[in-house]
C-alpha cells in the first residue's frame, strides 16, 4: 500500500528547511562555502522517496518503503489461511491451513424410496431432514422373518402378555384401516426374527428421535414440533396440526393397563426400542395430543399398547 503523497511531501519540505539552515549558516562562512555545498547535497539525497514492496501482506513488505516498485512477492512465503476449497471462507492465496475452515452446518435431505412394500401392504415414506421415516402407522401382523407377530384382541388381556404382541383398538377394522396395529413394548424392543420392521428399517432408537427432534429445532419448529409432525385432520377438537413435513402423525389412542382402550384420535403414542435409563424396564416413546402443539417425551411400561413408526437404517 502507498502512503500519502503528502507524507512524502512533508519529509521533503522538512529536508530541504535543513538544507538551507545549514547551508545558510556555513554560506555566512565564506571560506567554509565548499564544505557547505558539499553537506547540503548530502543531506538532500536523504530525501528521496525509498522505493520497495508497499503490501503488507506480500512476503517481502518493506515498512520504510513509500514508492511501491512492483517487486512484491506472494508466493514464496507461509500465508495462513483456509486451503480448502469445500470451505465457506477458503482462502485462495492460503498455503498454510491454519484450522480456520468454516463449512456448511445445514442437514442434507435424505434421498428416500417413495414407498415400501411389506407384509403385502405399501407404506408410503416421507424424507425429513436427513432420516426417511414411515408416513404411516405400522401395521403389520408379521416379523421381518416372515414369523407371526401374537396378536391378542382383547384390552383386558393384553396388558400381562410379556413377549411381543399385537392389538387392533376396540377389534375395529375401520380404526385399523387408518391406524394400524397397537404394539407392546416387547415387540417395540425385540430383534428376534429380524424387528417388526422390514429388511433396511427399525422401529426408532432414542438416537433417531433426538435426531428428528434436532432437525425441527435447526428448522424453525423447535416451539411446535407437535403440529408439525400432526396430520392436518382426524384429531378430535379440531387439535389437527400442520402437518409440514408428510409424516402425518395420528392419534392411535392406547391399550392401557388398565384393560381397556383410550384416547383414540386424542393422543398418538409412538414407541422407541430403546430401554429408559430410570433404572426399571419401561420403554421411552413419543407422543402428539390433540391438545397440544408439543411432542413429548417420557417412558411407558412394555406392556401398554401404542403405535410404531419405522425409519431406515
Amino acid at each position: 500500500m502507498k502512503l500519502p503523497e503528502n507524507a512524502w511531501y512533508q519529509k521533503s519540505r522538512l529536508c530541504r528547511q535543513l538544507v538551507f539552515n545549514r547551508m545558510h549558516y556555513f554560506g555566512r562562512m565564506k571560506h567554509q562555502l565548499a564544505i557547505a555545498l558539499t553537506l547540503g547535497l548530502f543531506v538532500w539525497s536523504g530525501c528521496s522517496k525509498e522505493e520497495g514492496c508497499t503490501y503488507p501482506e506480500a512476503c517481502n513488505f518493506n515498512e520504510d518503503a513509500v514508492v511501491d516498485d512492483g517487486s512484491c512477492d506472494f508466493t514464496t512465503c507461509e500465508i495462513p489461511g483456509c486451503t480448502d476449497p469445500e470451505a465457506l471462507n477458503y482462502n485462495i492465496n492460503a498455503n498454510d491451513e491454519d484450522g480456520s475452515c468454516v463449512y456448511d452446518t445445514s442437514p442434507t435431505l435424505a434421498e428416500c424410496v417413495s414407498t415400501v412394500d411389506f407384509d403385502s401392504y405399501t407404506y408410503e415414506v416421507v424424507a425429513i431432514g436427513g432420516q426417511c421415516w414411515f408416513a404411516e402407522n405400522l401395521r403389520t401382523s408379521v416379523f421381518q422373518d416372515g414369523t407371526e407377530i401374537p396378536e391378542e384382541a382383547s384390552a383386558a388381556e393384553f396388558p400381562n402378555i410379556v413377549t411381543p404382541a399385537r392389538t387392533t383398538y376396540n377389534a375395529s377394522q375401520a380404526v385399523f384401516n387408518l391406524h394400524g396395529h397397537l404394539y407392546n413394548g416387547y415387540a417395540a424392543e425385540t430383534t428376534e426374527h429380524g424387528g417388526i420392521c422390514p429388511s433396511g428399517w427399525h422401529v426408532p432408537t432414542e438416537v433417531d428421535w433426538q435426531a428428528l427432534e434436532a432437525f425441527l429445532v435447526y428448522d424453525g419448529r423447535g416451539e411446535g414440533m407437535g403440529s408439525a409432525l400432526k396430520r392436518t385432520s382426524g384429531w378430535s377438537g379440531g387439535g389437527g396440526g400442520n402437518d409440514d413435513y408428510g409424516f402425518k402423525g395420528l392419534g392411535g389412542g392406547h391399550a392401557w393397563p388398565d384393560g381397556n382402550f383410550h384416547s383414540l384420535n386424542w393422543h398418538g403414542s409412538y414407541w422407541s426400542s430403546t430401554i429408559s435409563t430410570d433404572g426399571g424396564s419401561d420403554l421411552m416413546q413419543r407422543q402428539l395430543s390433540a391438545n397440544s402443539d408439543h411432542l413429548t417425551r417420557s417412558s411407558y411400561w412394555m406392556g401398554v399398547g401404542c403405535s410404531v413408526r419405522c425409519v431406515a437404517d
